[in-house]
């Protein structure tokens, strides 16, 4: 469980870094800090033997092969305890050396005298006289083009051996010791940058189907974790939302079914209580059918508006001179509405190309006009319009009766909406003709909308792209 923590999975990740780091720059500072000592080493050494050449070569100098302590004492102010210096002749033979060498002699490699013999200074690391080995200098000493001494400066490397030695103790406990305290501070960082991630999860569980109103308290800082827990509400927010609507769909769809079963049922009840004529059975038959037709038209609806969210209804789009649809409808319309002497308006420009589903935009056109003419009073009026806008073409359905209240317009179009008083069961229709106008219309890339006001009608318009000249999609 805790290789799969994120917790643990961070401070891994931080420590190796951090180890990479810090490997990194002690090896860069123990290599640097040992190259800067023998350099310091190698400057020290050579400008000792510079200054016992020139003195050898300079005739009017004080001092001489046998007094090198003292010369070395008085140029630089101190003693060369750690310095080991011989001079060789020209035929290699040891002439003079410092006093700390009375008992020892430096060794010179054919390579350092045949480079002295081209006048070429040679540094060497040999063999030590004690613990620590030694860095040496040979610097040839010419007069005119003739080598007539050799000169040999040689220093234990002890300082910078212990120099190192404590450098690479201090990195061995400072490089562990930073790593154990950057995971002890790793841990407290990912434990505060996971808490609200911990707040997520626990929110999370506690939410169900009926427990919709949980929330993540969002902090002040827009961060990364911020915007996953306004994302996380806003999800939430949706889920609810959509949880209500199938709640309140359900239970529209519940009642909508109970009403024609309870009268269905009621009538048969009826029938069955006593003997009736051929006629009274009849007319309870009629009555029935009303009701099974009634249901069956609700639970049609409902079944394309299910495969509709489910995405499996599909539209068989071609190019369709809607001005040719409208007049067809527009003269289903008369007929229509000729049971209730209201009279129909047609205004249409001509040659108007979209490309949709003819079958589609048909059914959409005869739910706009049947709700025109269903809640229109007798003798009214209705009018039926179509006509292009720059690049989109709009189509209006626009009635005189009994209109919308304006609380209600935003809801017109949910499923199973009805308006209070007015739009009743007895007008008919399963409460699902709006819902399936706006998805045909969203369908073909369009919008729909409603203006209406009480007792002065209502005005649905259709908006939908224009074909393109080409007729293609």
């Amino acid at each position: 469980m805790i290789l799969g923590n994120i917790r643990f999975k961070l401070i891994i990740w931080y420590i190796f870094i951090l180890g990479i780091i810090l490997t990194a720059f002690s090896t860069f500072l123990y290599f640097t800090l040992s190259r800067s000592l023998h350099r310091g080493i190698d400057v020290k050494i050579k400008s000792i033997g510079e200054v016992i050449a020139s003195s050898s070569t300079n005739p009017y100098s004080q001092y001489s092969f046998s007094n090198i302590d003292r010369m070395l004492e008085d140029s630089f102010g101190l003693k060369p305890v750690t310095k080991f210096i011989q001079v060789l002749d020209e035929s290699g033979r040891i002439g003079r050396k410092s006093q700390n060498l009375q008992h020892f002699q430096l060794p010179i490699s054919i390579r350092a005298l045949k480079n002295a013999s081209q006048g070429k200074i040679t540094f060497e690391t040999t063999k030590a006289l004690g613990k620590y080995p030694l860095r040496m200098v040979t610097v040839p000493v010419i007069r005119g083009r003739h080598i007539i001494n050799i000169v040999q400066v040689a220093t234990s490397l002890e300082q910078v051996g212990e120099a190192l030695k404590t450098l690479l103790l201090i990195l061995w406990i400072t490089v562990p010791s930073a790593l154990v305290v950057a995971s002890l501070g790793g841990l407290f960082l990912a434990n505060k940058a996971l808490k609200p991630v911990d707040e997520i999860t626990k929110t999370a569980r506690m939410i169900t189907s009926k427990r919709l109103d949980q929330r993540i308290k969002l902090r002040k800082t827009k961060d990364e974790i911020g915007r996953l827990a306004e994302t996380f509400n806003d999800m939430i927010s949706r889920l609810g939302q959509s949880f209500k609507q199938i709640r309140q769909f359900s239970a529209d769809a519940s009642h909508e079914l109970r009403t024609p079963l309870t009268i269905l049922k009621g009538e048969m009840e009826v029938g069955l209580r006593r003997r009736r004529r051929p006629e009274e059975y009849r007319k309870i038959l009629n009555s029935n059918l009303e009701e099974v037709n009634h249901m069956t038209q609700i639970v049609d609806d409902l079944l394309f508006l299910s495969k509709a969210d489910m995405g499996e209804v599909h539209l068989q789009k071609h190019l369709i001179n809607l001005t040719k649809l409208v007049s067809e409808v527009g003269a289903q319309a008369k007929m229509i509405a000729m049971a209730k002497d209201i009279k129909v308006h047609i205004s249409k420009d001509s040659d108007v190309p979209v490309i949709g589903d003819r079958l589609r935009l048909r059914e959409l056109l005869l739910n706009l006009v049947d709700n025109a003419v269903k809640y229109t009073p007798e003798g009214g009026e209705m009018m039926i319009s179509l006509e292009r806008d720059d690049d989109r073409v709009k189509l209006r359905v626009m009635d005189n009766g009994i209109g919308i209240p304006t609380e209600d317009q935003p809801h017109i179009f949910d499923r199973f909406f009805r308006v209070d008083k007015a739009r009743s069961r007895e007008a008919g229709g399963s409460g699902l003709g709006l819902s399936i106008c706006k998805w045909i219309v969203e369908a073909h890339g369009g919008e729909i909308s409603v203006e209406s006001e009480v007792a002065k009608g209502s005005l649905f318009t259709v908006t939908l792209p224009l074909a393109p000249p080409d007729g293609r999609e």
